[in-house]
Order: structure tokens, then C-alpha cells, then sequence
């Protein structure tokens, strides 16, 4: 018997442990309150996935993303199968309370359609967090989490948090529920980073995920907020400032996940690695150290991390060199477009000039980059968007020599609430459908109005096709169509109702 269960459930990627959990068992632990976390994620691409037959998986785990689809009467019978495996599970712990980490809306129904059968089976006090508590699909941040009012109007969640775990569940250990963040719709009060406790992995089996590394990769978190503020990024709002750890404390946090678990092979999970170059500074030369004073080879450790493209003087050669030296592996980077016009309007303070000088370095120190697009910028006219692929096509030596590993293209552009696009359209002439706030997908430019919604899908795809013919690879790119052209049928079904 174990006083809390912490789950991480369908659907998200299943290549490492989730932080949220392991930040959540040890904030238990420092209150000598027992916990246990669990995997049912992991499991379903893994146990479930390997005894389903591929069609029913496949049409299930659609299911989990694809707000039309409906499961075959076959595919149910499994879908039910696994989650009362789960449930059966969780009874046997007993636990008193179950806290369930909604990653995004990709694992709502999931959640939902999990809960319906274990209130009815056992009952226990249920709380839920992450970002999936509101709706929107592309966005982390909306005025109230509707997701989570809906599941506590029926009675299958007894509290929600929504912000961060470091000031809620201290309170919730206490008994305290009468805090900011909890069964509240603005966020908890924002935590000291340099303050936080290491995380707690002693429940998960690192070698399980599906990562191809040897040693397991562990979550591990450098900063919360950014330094930037792209105008259709809510981050700075659900995150607030910009808040970093000291280089030489991330440095030996990661050395204790080695020693703990020996695991050499880290993502970080936060927005940017590089926020604040002193500090990542330390950081790679602290690492160096380590290998040095324990006679270890340089690239001992391997750290993969959002990064942000900075200028020749904010980064020098020498940064990129001990980034090599420290372990760097994989750079998510930004990119979104290929048009200096563009990326002006976006606010992503650099040039197509500052991200040449980049890969230079990137390539040459060994280090691989992930491309992150925009397709369908507000702004974005038929020049930009072939400026866009122009890029795509000049750095295709870096998928050749094995720099540039893939590209996560999107779903085209979605305006999202606590955004700078959100709250000010009219600086960039965007105007909302119906005279309605735009949102969503539902939008258009005043001052470019061939930019319609079905232009910015057929863009989305002709950038995909392209990279296909370049060699590039992508990261859901399908799963990415398959949600926009369910939108657009949707869209057209409205349309349709309009009409008649």
C-alpha cells in the first residue's frame, strides 16, 4: 500500500521518463510520504502495443489524437482491455490518492475515457496537472483549463493543479488545497529553480524506453521561462520570467543521475539550454572537468536540448567547442522560416546570416541540429515561403554529412492564447473570422489575404514533399497531415451548416 500513485498515461512519445512525476515523488520524499510511479505510456507502446494486432493498434492510437475517430467494436473491446489491466493494477496498491500527468491534449482522451471506469470501481482521491488540462491543441495556456472543469463536473477528477508542482503539492501534503494553482484558473506561484530538488527516477526502468541508447536518457531541466518572446510563443506566460539553474549545480545534477542510475544520456526539457551563456558556460566546462579529474573521455555524458540561434557575438566558436567536449548530441532549434522578414515579424532575433554561422559551427563540431517550421506565418507571402524552401534546399549538405537529423514541420500556424499574437493581432493586421477574436486556425491577414487557410495547408504539404525529395527526415510529420486534414473537414462541415 503506497499513500500516492503518480502516472504518466497515453499519449506521448516514449523515449524517456517524464520529469513530473520524478519531481512529484521526491517533493513526497522530502515529506516522508510514500509514492509510486507508474508508466502506462510506456506500457501501451510497448506490452500492448507488441501483443495488438498493427491495424487495431494503429486505429486506437489514432484514436488518442484524432477528435473524429471512433473505435470498431474490435478495437474497443482492447482499448477497454487495457485500461481495466491498469485499473486492476492501481487497485492492488491501494492507494489514497492518484495523481495522473496530462502531458498535452494528445493524452485527454485517454484520461477521460480511463477515468469513467476507475470511479466506478475504486474510489480514492484523483488529481490531475500538465498542460493538457485546457483544450487547445497547439497551445500550453488558456484563461481557464476547460479540460479540467469538464472532468470535475463529472466527478471523475477531485482536484486539479495547474502550474507548478514545487508550490502546490507541499501545500496538498498539508492538507492545504486553498492555494493558487490548485482548482484554480490562474497558474501557482512560481518556484525558485535554484531551489528545486533533484528528481526522484528509483520507479521507472530507464532501459525500457525506446531511445536506442545503451545507458537510458533521463529529463533533466536547465530553466523555466525564456529570454526571448516570438510573438507566437506562450512560454514567457505559462512559465513567467526567466529563471536558470547555476551552471555548476546542472552540472552536478547531471553527475548524480550517472552515479544514481548510470545513465549517461540526458534531454533537457526546458526551452532553451543557452538562455544564459555564463551559466551554460560553466556547465559545459564543469563536465569537462569531471571527465578530466576522473579520467574519462570527452562526450562521456550526452545532452540533447531546445537551444536558441545566437549571434557570432554572444557565441563563439569556443562555446560550440566545449558544447562538443561537454557531450552536446542533438540542438532543437526555432528555425520556423527562411525569410529575414519574416523572422523579424516572428521576433526571433536573429537572421538566415546568424543561423549559416550556426551550422557552420554545429557541423563542425560534430553536433547534431532538429529543425522546428512554421508553415503559414501571418505575414509569410509566396516570396517568403519559397525563401523557406530555398533553405531547405542550401542546407541539405548538413543531411548529408549528418548534422540536420529531422524537421518538425507543425501543423501550420495556430494563434493560441497567451501569446503576443493573441492578445495584439492588430500588429500584425490579423483579423478573426466572423468578426471573432482569431484563434486557432481561424484567421486571416488583412494586409495579406491570399494567405487563406487552405493556401497555408497546401504550403504545409508542398514543404513536406520537399524535404522528402532532400532526404530529410521528419517527426510525425503523417500524424501532423492527418490532424490537419481532419480540422479542415471539420472547417468545412461548419461551413456547410452555414450554408443550409
Amino acid at each position: 500500500m503506497v499513500h500516492a500513485i503518480i502516472l504518466t498515461v497515453p499519449r506521448k512519445a516514449a523515449v524517456r521518463p517524464a520529469a513530473a512525476p520524478a519531481i512529484i515523488k521526491q517533493l513526497f520524499n522530502q515529506h516522508n510520504v510514500t509514492s509510486k510511479c507508474l508508466d502506462i505510456n510506456l506500457d501501451y507502446f510497448t506490452r500492448f502495443q507488441e501483443q495488438c494486432d498493427p491495424v487495431l493498434w494503429n486505429e486506437i492510437d489514432e484514436y488518442l489524437f484524432i477528435k473524429n475517430k471512433h473505435l470498431s467494436a474490435c478495437a474497443q473491446i482492447l482499448f477497454d482491455q487495457f485500461i481495466q489491466y491498469w485499473i486492476d493494477l492501481l487497485s492492488a496498491h491501494q492507494p489514497k490518492k492518484l495523481l495522473i500527468s496530462v502531458f498535452s491534449w494528445q493524452a485527454q482522451r485517454f484520461t477521460e475515457k480511463f477515468l469513467e471506469k476507475f470511479r466506478t470501481q475504486y474510489q480514492c482521491e484523483v488529481i490531475i496537472g500538465g498542460q493538457g488540462l485546457i483544450r487547445e491543441e497547439n497551445g500550453s495556456f488558456a484563461d481557464k483549463p476547460i479540460f479540467a472543469h469538464y472532468l470535475k463536473q463529472r466527478n471523475l477528477i477531485d482536484h486539479w493543479i495547474r502550474g507548478e508542482a514545487e508550490t502546490t503539492i507541499p501545500a496538498i501534503i498539508q492538507g492545504n488545497y486553498n492555494v493558487a494553482g490548485i482548482d484554480t484558473d490562474f497558474f501557482a506561484e512560481r518556484s525558485n529553480i535554484v531551489n528545486h530538488p533533484v528528481m526522484d527516477f528509483s520507479d521507472f526502468d530507464v532501459l525500457a524506453y525506446k531511445n536506442g541508447s545503451q545507458h537510458g536518457v533521463l529529463p533533466i531541466e536547465s530553466s523555466r521561462g525564456c529570454i526571448r518572446k516570438c510573438v507566437f510563443c506562450d512560454i514567457p506566460t505559462v512559465q513567467g520570467g526567466f529563471r536558470i539553474k547555476p551552471g555548476l549545480q546542472l552540472a552536478n545534477e547531471m553527475i548524480h543521475y550517472y552515479e544514481q542510475y548510470g545513465v549517461r544520456d540526458f534531454f533537457f526539457h526546458d526551452a532553451l539550454c543557452n538562455g544564459s551563456m555564463k551559466d551554460f558556460r560553466l556547465f559545459n566546462q564543469s563536465l569537462i572537468a569531471y571527465y578530466e579529474l576522473h579520467h574519462l573521455p570527452d562526450r562521456y555524458f550526452t545532452y540533447s536540448s531546445h537551444a536558441i540561434v545566437r549571434k557570432h557575438s554572444a557565441m563563439r566558436p569556443v562555446d560550440f567547442e566545449h558544447m562538443a567536449r561537454a557531450g552536446a548530441e542533438t540542438m532543437v532549434l526555432g528555425i520556423e522560416s527562411g525569410s529575414d522578414r519574416v523572422l523579424a515579424d516572428m521576433r526571433k532575433d536573429f537572421t538566415m546570416a546568424d543561423l549559416d554561422y550556426n551550422m557552420a559551427q554545429y557541423s563542425k563540431n560534430k553536433m547534431q541540429v532538429y529543425f522546428l517550421m512554421i508553415t503559414g506565418f501571418p505575414t509569410e507571402t509566396e516570396q517568403d515561403h519559397q525563401a523557406s524552401l530555398d533553405m531547405l534546399t542550401k542546407y541539405q549538405r548538413f543531411v548529408a554529412d549528418g548534422t540536420i537529423i529531422g524537421v518538425n514541420l507543425g501543423t501550420t500556424l495556430t494563434i493560441e492564447q497567451g501569446t503576443p499574437m493573441f492578445d495584439h493581432p492588430e500588429t500584425l493586421n490579423i483579423i478573426g473570422i466572423n468578426n471573432q477574436q482569431p484563434q486557432g486556425a481561424d484567421w486571416m491577414c488583412a494586409t495579406n489575404p491570399d494567405l487563406t487557410y487552405k493556401k497555408r495547408i497546401m504550403r504545409r504539404i508542398q514543404v513536406q514533399e520537399h524535404c522528402e525529395q532532400l532526404g530529410y527526415t521528419f517527426w510525425k510529420g503523417d500524424d501532423q497531415l492527418k490532424t490537419l486534414m481532419d480540422k479542415y473537414q471539420e472547417r468545412l462541415a461548419r461551413i456547410q451548416e452555414l450554408v443550409h
